[in-house]
């Protein structure tokens, strides 16, 4: 089990690295389903604010964060891994931060 002080700092990487990308002037880009011209680009703080949501759904570590478009949304999915052990995908609307589902991703 991972303490809470390791819990928090490995959101504060996160954080931090996609807080340098934002700095840089870098995009992170969103895998869509159009081709490649019609492929959105998504801020890095966007991505943070849907961690931060995801994380407040399902309180753990994060593993890995993937942004793909769904119909007309663009999507932020998040992996966490619990302090109990236990995998969830957590999915966040990005443009409302507000969270889709959790899925329980030990399945």
């Amino acid at each position: 089990m991972l303490s809470r002080t390791k819990q928090v700092a490995g959101l504060t990487l996160w954080c931090g690295v996609a807080l340098v990308l934002a700095a840089g002037g870098l995009r992170l880009k969103a895998e869509g389903q159009a081709d490649k011209e019609r492929k959105a680009a998504l801020p890095a703080e966007r991505v943070v604010a849907s961690i931060w949501a995801a994380v407040a759904a399902k309180p753990g570590d994060v593993r890995a964060v993937e942004v793909e478009k769904k119909g007309d949304k663009l999507i932020c999915e998040v992996e966490v891994l619990t302090l109990e052990g236990k995998t969830y995908e957590v999915e966040v609307d990005v443009a409302t931060n507000t969270v889709l589902e959790v899925e329980d991703g030990d399945d």
